[in-house]
């Protein structure tokens, strides 16, 4: 179902077959056998297709995640660094779609790509079978949550033949069965239980995306009843989102009658979920035996256990003390300390499981809870290429030795009348929503978010909270920083990175004394005991914030807790009116229509709105939701995104792509985004429609009029905070070099180098490598252009000391400015006394209030502080992402007089490249200006140093404001802008930052001037420079450094 709802896209078993042996024979002809292929496909047909392609062809798949956010992008490159494909299976619009982040992943780009849906019908003639047997590897299964160190587990031919064997004769099921699956194909029970499984069966399945089933539960539960669905199943969650989003109108058209196993798997099954699913869908058909939970893992491909399909589920009242001890002792119904556990059913037929004290790997007595041990032919065959870990993991073996090897699950439970109990988890994986994360990890990224942390002192685990599973995160506190510890700023910045790097949201951070963290004699962290001392309230806590409130704090505090950042602006506003301000500050929303008094009333209500939801998404109070910070560092997950859109569609009729809430979108751009369809006319303009009634009820926002006594607050001018010595900015950084000197770490910053810019300076007495320098060309210090400054001096001194429009030219200015429109293929130039100046002056002065400047997320400071000059309108795009570009201007472009879109031809921190000529169609299409910031690729890209228009082979004109700098490849200082002979001969007479300051001095221009023509009487120096930056990237991935 490819809209989730009845938009129908069919694969019979002839067409599966005709196309996977098609792509096997394309992957025959490129590789060898064995050789890993990675499967980049969204849900849907295609996926298969391309897996069993994958199988004929004898080759291993390697299913993975598509890099939505931050953490799936991490994700996708510990994967391909680690299986190490050479080929890449896709479809066309998924490479067009997330070409930006192929792109930032070196490892990708220098695949062979292979568009799947491209590809001949006429192959299966080419294709060879190969020869496999049951040990020969088909897939590398990566676990969702592992970013820095990825596992990928070895699953054979055998192991995925006998698992669907388990899985058919577990659900019973044979031709005539049918299933829906909205599962991910790239995770084993999407993988091995929705696709291997169906085809195993000979059986017809209904596939959706996860998306289309989180966004609307119901469409899941249609399906099975549209489809006459027999099977179909997924985490526990899932049937509690069916309890919370399906109305009781809405139920009243379902028929789950026909549904005879509901398998309930991937993360603990609650039996009290079991109960309100049964009680909410029992009207409808459903049927309590239809339940089947389960109980699997990767490591044993997928199914491990199950129950019984023809009876109810097995439930065990037991004592909470005694399994607290690590016992089995049932109670009577009623109990006082009784918990129901849900059996997992019995062992299948070729496996064995053991229950094991996990210290002694002794055998439990039949009363003691242990961890369980499996072995069998649906057990893989170890991770890939590490050997250490597979033979303690899938090898491990019993003290007497009398058995033979088992698998070391990691989970704990015992094993009653016959039934698997899994009662919690040895091993420390945190799975939440039924996805993996590793808390070394989070750990780690705890540790590097703020100063005042201790590395290796911290633990992250789970805990449930709600009959769900929540993050906690102890951290201790470095000894020097707890006197005077802004611990508000702490956790802001733990919540914050973690929110960022992981997708997730810490439900509690506490910090801890120095030392106290539970941990062996050996050093290694006791995270459960770490747990089990945060429930009972037994740490040894300096600061911490449980649900987002501090101890102690009221549940609606009188202040909003602005997000703490390294330095700290905050924006004075007129009092009474901080809606203005946060509209100002999301840079959106400055046209005439935002200026009046009705529109700046519905900006404050549908913020107030979003605002709301998120609130009640992460479960917050609403004044600690900041409404500029993006999204996606919050803690909004895949799902809290989809309900959040949702909400957002049905209550105000506005869409917008969930990808724009992983990349970097925040409430004041989704503000934005709703009022610029209200003022296209887009079905907003009515009163009754959705968007008038929330507008009409904006007077049931209690929270806005909170907000505005808040920011009342925050605005205040406090006394102490005049002198420069009291800014909580210098106060913040001072405590930042404190932390360092602390540590003996010595400040690495304005270090004292003698000499020329070389690679190799002297700094403090002694010969250093230096990275840190721009002398591409090794231009600086060069004898000739030193010469042509010197002799400079001597002839027009060191100083033009006024104005050039007052003091007149020098004859250089002319033959430099000449040399950059030459070199780059303009009519003229233009140069200034600085780079940053060049920025901010130029778009400061060309544009104003009427404006648009639409910017990459990672674009140079000096373009920032030029938007901010202009007082344009300014929004940035998420970097490289020319898709996003095109749909701001499609939304946006009509309201503004003059547009300009903003980029870098080299991005210095990142070190990749734009799309060019895609930026200019964009730009052609859409009417505006291109500007393009060459400060590090001129000198560098093309073959003469043209820069990137050279490298793409475009016509100079296409780009309106081409702006570079003299300090990297021409070894001097200053910029410049270039472009047509009316640009320049504007700016020469009107920009301040050029009219209103000294120009270029002599000795910097001649030096620039001679290493420009050195450029070209030297060409060997750009390519000298090409093979040494190719043989560095090739050294450090061969090091295993993250590039």
């Amino acid at each position: 179902l490819k809209d989730g709802d009845s938009q129908e896209t069919r694969l019979t078993y002839c067409e599966l077959e005709r196309r996977a042996l098609a792509i096997a024979a394309h992957l025959q002809s490129y590789l060898s056998p064995g050789e890993r292929v990675l499967l980049f496909y969204p849900p849907g047909i295609e996926f298969p297709t391309g897996f069993f392609g994958c199988l004929c062809a004898g080759m291993v798949a390697v299913p993975t995640y598509l890099p939505y956010s931050n953490r799936f992008l991490a994700n996708l490159d510990a994967t391909v660094c680690d299986a190490r494909p050479t080929a890449v299976l896709t479809t066309t619009s998924t490479l067009e779609e997330f070409r930006r982040q192929i792109d930032r992943i070196p490892g990708l780009t220098a695949l062979k790509w292979i568009p799947t849906d491209t590809l001949s019908d006429d192959l299966p003639t080419a294709w060879k079978e190969p020869s496999l047997g049951a040990d020969s590897l088909a897939v590398l299964q990566y676990s969702s949550g592992s970013t820095g160190s990825p596992k990928g587990i070895m699953v054979s031919h055998g192991n995925l033949l006998h698992n669907s064997f388990l899985i058919h004769e577990a659900f019973g099921q044979s031709p005539s069965s049918r299933g829906v699956i909205w599962l991910p194909p790239y995770h084993d029970m999407g993988l091995v239980g929705g696709i291997v499984g169906t085809v195993y069966a000979g059986m017809d399945t209904i596939l959706m995306s996860p998306v289309h089933f989180i966004q609307k539960p119901l469409r899941w539960l249609t399906a099975i009843s549209r489809y006459k669905a027999t099977a179909s199943g997924g985490p526990n969650f899932a049937y509690d989102l069916c309890v919370r989003k399906i109305t009781p109108e809405q139920k009243s058209a379902l028929d789950l009658s026909r549904w005879e196993v509901a398998f309930n798997g991937a993360e603990p099954v609650r039996p009290e979920t079991l109960q309100r699913f049964t009680a909410a869908f029992e009207p409808c058909g459903f049927r309590k035996k239809a339940f089947l939970p389960c109980y699997g893992l990767a490591e044993t491909t997928l199914f491990a256990s199950g129950c019984d399909k023809s009876a109810e589920p097995a439930f065990l009242l037991a004592d909470v003390q005694a399994l607290k001890l690590g016992r089995i002792a049932r109670m009577p119904e009623g109990g006082q300390h009784d918990i129901k556990l849900v059996g997992n059913g019995g062992v299948p037929p070729g496996y064995k499981f053991v229950i094991v004290d996990p210290e002694k790997q002794t055998l439990c007595k039949s009363d003691q809870i242990g961890e369980i041990w499996i072995s069998g032919p649906s057990v893989a065959q170890g991770y890939w290429n590490r050997p250490e870990d597979s033979e303690q993991t899938f090898r491990a073996r019993l003290a007497d030795k009398r058995e033979g090897s088992f698998l070391r699950t990691g989970d704990l439970g015992f094993i009653h009348a016959g039934q698997l109990f899994v009662t919690g988890r040895l091993k420390d994986l945190i799975i939440i929503r039924g996805l993996n994360y590793y808390p070394q990890d989070i750990e780690r990224t705890v540790e590097r978010s703020h100063e005042a942390l201790r590395p290796g002192c911290g633990a992250a685990f789970a805990v449930e909270v709600g009959d769900e599973e929540r993050l906690v995160v102890v951290q201790e506190i470095e000894r020097q920083y707890i006197k005077n510890l802004d611990a508000e700023a702490v956790i802001g910045a733990i919540r914050q990175s973690v929110s960022r790097e992981h997708g997730i949201q810490a439900y509690a951070v506490v910090l801890l004394k120095t030392a106290s963290l539970p941990k062996t004699t050996s050093g290694k962290i006791k995270r459960h005991l770490c747990r089990e001392h945060f429930i009972q309230g037994s740490l040894k806590v300096v600061a911490e914030c449980v649900g987002y409130f501090q101890k102690g704090e009221p549940e609606i505090p009188s202040q909003r807790q602005t997000e703490c950042r390294p330095v700290q602006r905050i924006s004075a506003t007129p009092a009474g009116n901080p809606s203005k301000a946060f509209t100002l500050n999301a840079g959106g929303l400055k046209s005439d229509d935002m200026r009046r008094e009705d529109t700046s009333e519905h900006t404050r209500v549908i913020e107030s709105y979003i605002t709301k939801k998120v609130a009640d998404l992460l479960k917050v109070p609403y004044l600690r939701v900041d409404v500029q910070g993006p999204l996606n560092t919050l803690g909004i997950d895949s799902l809290m995104a989809v309900e959040l859109k949702t909400a957002i569609e049905e209550d105000l009729g506005i869409g917008f792509p969930i990808e724009t809430l992983f990349l970097g979108a925040g409430i004041s751009d989704l503000t934005a985004h709703v009022l610029w369809q209200r003022t296209s006319g887009r079905g907003l303009e009515a009163k009754d429609g959705p968007l008038g009634k929330v507008l009409l009820a904006g007077h049931r926002f209690g929270e806005p009029a909170e907000r505005d006594c808040a920011q009342r607050k925050v605005f205040e001018i406090q006394p102490e905070c005049l002198p420069f010595e009291e800014f909580p900015e210098y106060r913040n950084l001072q405590q930042i070099m404190r932390g360092m000197k602390a540590r003996g770490i010595d400040n690495p910053y304005f270090r004292m180098h003698e000499g020329a810019a070389a690679d190799a300076p002297i700094s403090e007495g002694r010969e250093v490598i230096t990275f840190s320098r721009y002398n591409y060309l090794g231009m600086s210090g060069d004898p000739v252009v030193s010469q042509a400054a010197k002799d400079a001096i001597d002839r027009y001194g060191t100083s033009v000391s006024a104005s050039r429009i007052a003091s007149g030219e020098r004859p250089l200015h002319r033959e430099i400015e000449k040399e950059i429109a030459d070199l780059i293929g303009t009519e003229d130039s233009l140069v200034f006394v600085s780079g940053h100046a060049t920025n901010v002056t130029t778009i400061g002065h060309l544009f104003g209030k009427p404006d648009l400047i639409v910017h990459d997320a990672l674009i140079h400071n000096s373009v920032l502080q030029g938007c901010q000059l202009s007082q344009a309108t300014h929004l940035s795009f998420p970097h490289n992402n020319w898709q996003a570009l095109d749909m701001i201007l499609r939304e946006s472009r009509p309201r503004f007089r003059r547009t300009l879109i903003v980029i870098e031809g080299v991005y210095s921190m990142d070190g990749d490249i734009p799309d060019l000529p895609e930026f200019i169609k964009i730009k052609n299409r859409h009417g505006a200006f291109l500007m393009v910031d060459e400060a590090h690729s001129i000198g560098v890209l093309g073959k003469k140093g043209g820069g990137i228009g050279e490298h793409f082979e475009i016509n100079p004109a296409d780009v309106e404001l081409w702006m570079g700098t003299l300090s990297k490849s021409f070894a001097s200082c200053g910029g410049y802008i270039a472009g047509s002979r009316a640009l320049i001969e504007y700016l020469k007479y009107t920009a301040p930052g050029f009219v209103y300051s000294v120009g270029m001095p002599p000795p910097n221009v001649s030096a620039a001037l001679a290493a420009i023509r050195l450029r070209k009487k030297e060409p060997e120096r750009l390519a000298r420079l090409h093979e040494l930056s190719g043989l560095f990237l090739r050294l450090a991935r061969e090091r295993g450094l993250n590039t």
